[in-house]
């Protein structure tokens, strides 16, 4: 396990075409001019300093900036915030097919997958809905502990979106267990699960703004999710919608009724 590192930089984007941007980026270290081939990721750098050094090491950490900015359509003198954490584990898509374990525990900040999760642990369910209509939105769900017995939720909301729900749903599993160190969490939503085990991570460190200055689109929700998944150790299992998982289908049925009343 390894303390989080966060590292802040500010990019302003020089000149761009087809092919390259040309970037002035600086940080508590210094600055330097960066150079990115977007056709095959090439990085160039003018100078041989620590922030050269922080870029290149971090260098995944910067391509995911930089194309996102560019699917963003970025211009010239655009400027973008962003947070580099040293040793981040970026999750890849077979992942989502194994269990996911987020180790917040002391301080620390550990990412890594395993086979399968654990059986003997409190457990979370949850779904969420929304019915586009209306936006009429309702959430359920259950805490389980290592026994078996179950303990459901559901709530009703006259608005909202599927997304916002999921995120509801986990929050108050994550409420409901709040003394408990050691969770697994089974829900169909990848947004939460990437929320949780990645996004969150760069917010926080960067006041719950998004690269371009935006305030974190359900950022007082994260945050809410965020401080309860604090010195804890999570499973997160990704469970495919309609797959005849038992369990997730009462989940289902709890969210989709909550979300008619």
């Amino acid at each position: 396990m390894t303390k989080v590192k966060p590292i802040k930089l500010t990019i302003q984007i020089e000149a761009l075409d087809d092919s390259n941007i040309h970037c002035f980026i600086e940080n508590a270290s210094g600055d330097n001019r960066l150079g990115y081939h977007i056709p095959d990721g090439t990085i160039t750098l003018t100078k041989a300093n620590q922030l050269a050094a922080v870029i290149r090491t971090n260098r995944h950490q910067f391509e995911k900036v930089i194309r996102s900015a560019i699917k963003g359509n970025i211009k010239v003198g655009q400027t973008i915030n962003c947070v580099f954490i040293e040793g981040f584990n970026f999750l890849k898509e077979p992942d989502f097919f194994r269990c996911i374990r987020l180790d917040r525990r002391g301080g620390h900040l550990d990412i890594t997958t395993t086979d399968s999760g654990s059986s003997t642990i409190h457990k979370i369910y949850a779904d969420g809905s929304c019915i586009s209509a209306t936006k009429q939105s309702g959430y359920g769900g259950f805490i389980e502990d290592p026994e078996g017995k179950q303990e459901m939720f559901f709530q009703t909301f006259a608005e909202g979106s599927s997304n916002l729900m999921e995120l509801l749903a986990v929050t108050e599993g994550l409420q409901r267990l709040k003394p408990v160190e050691i969770i697994q969490v089974n829900t169909d939503s990848r947004f939460v699960i990437r929320g949780l085990a990645q996004w969150s991570h760069f917010w926080k460190h960067n006041n719950w703004q998004t690269a371009y200055g935006r305030e974190v689109r359900y950022a007082k929700y994260w945050k809410e999710a965020y401080r309860l998944c604090e010195n804890k150790l999570l499973e997160f299992n990704w469970i495919k919608g309609h797959s005849g998982n038992g369990k997730h289908d009462l989940c289902h049925w709890l969210a989709k009724e909550s979300s008619s009343r």
